[in-house]
């Protein structure tokens, strides 16, 4: 992690961003898309998003405005950074098994969905 377990966000008008570990936060409690290490939201949403990581004990920063937060021994910044990165990884996983079964032939797609109609009703 190239963090100090806080969640950096930084605004340029009316749109704010986060980078690197701290997009898998955002991943995690708004399923915001990754794209290149960065997550992008209007700033209009960032009351309710400062309220989750407040909610959840998560140490932050806004930067530029010189706002932040420190839970201490308390911020679980680390245990949603986990699970964030946990989803992602999943969904980019699940994603690209569809990507294969679409571009299967009829004959491969009988066997697929034959084995996992097997495995699901074992």
């Amino acid at each position: 992690m190239t963090n100090s377990y806080k969640v950096r966000i930084r605004i340029n008008g009316n749109f704010c961003s986060v980078f690197d570990d701290d997009c898998y936060i955002f991943k995690y409690f708004f399923d915001y898309r990754i794209i290149k290490a960065k997550v992008g939201f209007p700033k209009s949403v960032l009351d309710k998003i400062i309220n989750v990581l407040e909610e959840n004990k998560i140490n932050y920063e806004i930067v530029g405005e010189e706002k932040e937060v420190d839970f201490k021994k308390l911020n679980n910044y680390k245990k949603f950074f986990e699970l964030g990165l946990k989803k992602d990884y999943k969904e980019n996983f699940y994603d690209a098994i569809l990507d294969k079964i679409k571009s299967a032939n009829d004959e491969q797609l009988d066997d697929i969905l034959n084995y996992i109609i097997k495995v699901l009703d074992e």
